[in-house]
């Protein structure tokens, strides 16, 4: 677990400096885009799972490479402990939104292809990593002066490990926007 989330760091780390030197090159580039999502995910396959993360399910942090083009990292972890034993989940995505109409908070639809990797840590055997990919649609909905915007999206992800698995997930988003 130590290992995905030092892995993590040094990935959100990394994207810093390739945001900053985007900036120059594009018109309304390097803005920065702090989020966070509370959604419903419903897994489509046996078993079936739902998990609701209400208020708050992840953590976002979007870089503008161009008006159409943002790098968004997307982090979440759980854990809940009693009685002697634990059980910690995560995920760790990077996604990228295109968002044809070229304003970063303007009314519009996104599209945000993702790929990441999750996983359950319990106390004792039985921990479970995998790897996924998935797509999302979305709208931001501006307010407060164009420095807030809500975000509503539907995606996909289908997941590697055990055969694979399937699940659509349900968000919703406040964002805040630095510029």
């Amino acid at each position: 677990m130590k290992r995905f989330l030092v892995i993590g760091a040094m990935a959100l780390a990394l994207i810093a400096p390739l945001a900053q030197a985007q900036r120059g090159s594009h018109r309304g580039s390097g803005q920065i885009e702090l989020g966070i999502d509370g959604g419903i995910i419903f897994g489509l396959d046996a078993p079936k799972v739902t998990v609701v993360g209400l208020p708050l399910q992840s953590f976002r942090l979007g870089y503008f490479l161009s008006p159409n083009v943002e790098i968004e990292p997307r982090f979440s972890i759980s854990s809940i402990s009693g009685g002697g034993n634990s059980i910690t989940t995560y995920t760790l995505d990077a996604g990228l939104l295109f968002q044809p109409s070229g304003d970063r908070v303007g009314n519009g639809l996104y599209l945000r292809p993702f790929a990441g990797f999750s996983g359950v840590n319990v106390s004792g055997p039985g921990d479970l990593h995998s790897g996924h990919l998935g797509v999302g649609l979305g709208v931001k909905l501006p307010f407060a002066d164009r420095r807030l915007a809500t975000r509503l999206e539907t995606n996909f992800t289908h997941g590697f490990s055990g055969g694979g698995s399937n699940a659509i997930g349900v968000l919703i988003g406040l964002s805040f926007f630095t510029r």
